[in-house]
């Protein structure tokens, strides 16, 4: 499924590995774990982009990187910016340790921990950068002296987690500010030491939040622990409804709900004016309550969200529709044109079985008789998983780098077009649903051969170069040989022993 998830950037000065420029590096290039972990323990704060040298939005974000370094140097920061090449072989491990999945990614570190890096959510530009990470790096919660600022405070973000405590050293405080400073990338804190300031508070010492949306108002009632303030201010600012936007209410929830593989993702798709809009979102707010334990649930409005409907190939005539996509079998199930009265009747027979699996597919092309043949979902199984091998291409048509590739991949299938035992494919991930789960497609483009004789996928990771495709088809064709010849020579061996065991 279509990855959305959201990351960001930046960079520093720092000396590396004993060796000595003329001039300091304003973006740290670091290589290998040992400089990698010397780097964060001698650093109150570091971002740490991990790239990959082929990634266009990394080769974008280089120069808005750079400068964003420079101007935290100039201004005198110990803000620290650092990039690693997750390509290369002494970095794979780490990369793989901090949940790289995707190129650019960048990870903030404090105070020399190694353990519990947390994500950049900022801007993309120089100045965004820096305006982000000096918010992120300064004190995990603001303090507010006055009516007025507190009034501002909670006018100006929603939700906003408000403290009151007695004095900077009363152990409550401590808490939530450890609590705030695990937070602090998704949901902005402040405090006061006057409980009269914030009149949901009441008294000293308070935790509440404050919201537009569900109920207005939520004041923490328990141990004032960080892990139990932590868990309660999650718990009361996730919407009971989560929408797919960039909202700071609907952000947390959002990154939660994509992480989770297990339970499926139950998604309404109805737009603003929809005249049963109220109803829809009555429903959806109780089924997110009573089957939480089954379903994540999430809404959207397609005419604000268009490619939603656009990846499960939903048509505006086929709105409002209520889908779920289960992760597991990368399955999608639709209610078309729904009816709100319809939507738990329809999701009792989605657990019960009864629902048909949707496969998005193109229309075979009527001649494919091209050096690269172009595969859909419908014929996958018989190209791509059909004993020959197979080099098969998942690309986007929007994909600059796709673009960039396809002259090269159709050379490469005129290279490969009189070799009976190779088939080059293609395919489009965004027209074509994957029908096989063995294939991982979480950027484009993905390149991967499958071998004939045993059905063993190996991902290219290689240069996307004419003779370097060229000399890794090559050598998957020499493997599947050899593979081919060793199934052989056992299933002759099989044979002999039963023609001997018959004999006795």
């Amino acid at each position: 499924m279509m990855k959305w998830a959201l990351l960001g950037l930046l960079c520093s000065s720092l000396a590396i590995a004993g060796t000595q420029a003329e001039e300091a590096e304003v973006v740290v290039t670091i290589n290998g774990e040992d400089q990698f972990s010397k780097a964060v323990k001698d650093s109150e704060f570091l971002l740490a982009e991990f790239y990959a040298p082929w990634c266009g939005h990394c080769k974008s974000l280089a120069p808005e990187y750079e400068q964003a370094a420079k101007m935290l140097k100039e201004s005198g920061s110990k803000i620290v910016l650092a990039k690693i090449d997750a390509t290369e072989d002494d970095n794979k491990a780490m990369s793989t340790k901090f949940g790289v999945n995707g190129f650019p990614t960048l990870k903030i570190f404090r105070n020399g921990n190694l353990d519990k890096p947390a994500d950049y959510g900022g801007p993309r530009d120089a100045a965004g950068i820096v305006s982000y990470l000096e918010k992120v790096s300064g004190p995990p919660s603001k303090e507010l002296k006055t009516k007025e600022e507190v009034a501002e405070f909670k006018a100006a973000h929603d939700p906003a987690v408000l403290g009151a405590f007695s004095g900077a050293d009363a152990k409550e405080f401590k808490a939530f500010e450890a609590a705030a400073d695990g937070l602090r990338s998704d949901f902005d804190f402040a405090h006061t030491f006057d409980a009269s300031l914030v009149e949901e508070a009441k008294k000293a010492p308070a935790v509440v939040v404050v919201k537009s949306y569900d109920e207005p108002l939520v004041v923490f009632e328990g141990k004032f622990g960080d892990a139990e303030i932590a868990g309660f201010v999650e718990e009361s600012t996730t919407p009971k409804l989560v929408e797919m936007d960039q909202s700071a209410k609907n952000k947390k929830a959002l990154n939660r709900i994509f992480a989770d593989q297990v339970k499926p993702k139950l998604l309404a798709l109805v737009s603003k004016d929809a005249k049963n809009e109220k109803k829809f979102r009555d429903i959806l707010t109780q089924v997110s309550s009573k089957r939480a334990d089954r379903f994540n649930t999430l809404w959207t409005d397609p005419s604000a969200n268009p490619q939603v409907a656009k990846y499960f190939g939903l048509e505006d005539s086929e709105l409002p529709a209520i889908a779920i996509h289960d992760a597991k079998n990368d399955g999608k199930y639709f209610l078309k044109n729904a009816k709100p009265g319809a939507v738990n009747k329809w999701i009792d027979d989605f657990e019960a079985g009864k629902v048909e699996k949707f496969i998005k597919s193109e229309e075979a092309p009527k001649d494919n008789t091209g050096p690269v043949k172009v595969v859909t979902a419908n014929t996958f199984d018989e190209i791509v998983l059909g004993g020959k091998d197979v080099l098969v291409e998942f690309y986007a048509p929007w994909c600059g780098h796709c673009k960039s590739l396809a002259p090269i991949y159709e050379q490469l299938g005129e290279k490969f077009a009189d070799n009976d035992e190779v088939i080059i494919a293609k395919i489009d991930a965004t027209a074509n649903d994957v029908p096989s789960t063995k294939f991982e497609v979480k950027g484009f483009p993905t390149i991967a051969f499958v071998s004939g004789p045993d059905g063993e996928i190996t991902l290219y990771e290689g240069d996307r170069s004419l003779p370097d495709l060229t000399t890794f088809v090559t050598m998957k064709i020499k493997d599947s040989k050899a593979a081919k010849a060793k199934l052989t020579e056992a299933g002759q061996a099989g044979g002999a022993e039963e023609v001997s065991k018959d004999e006795l």
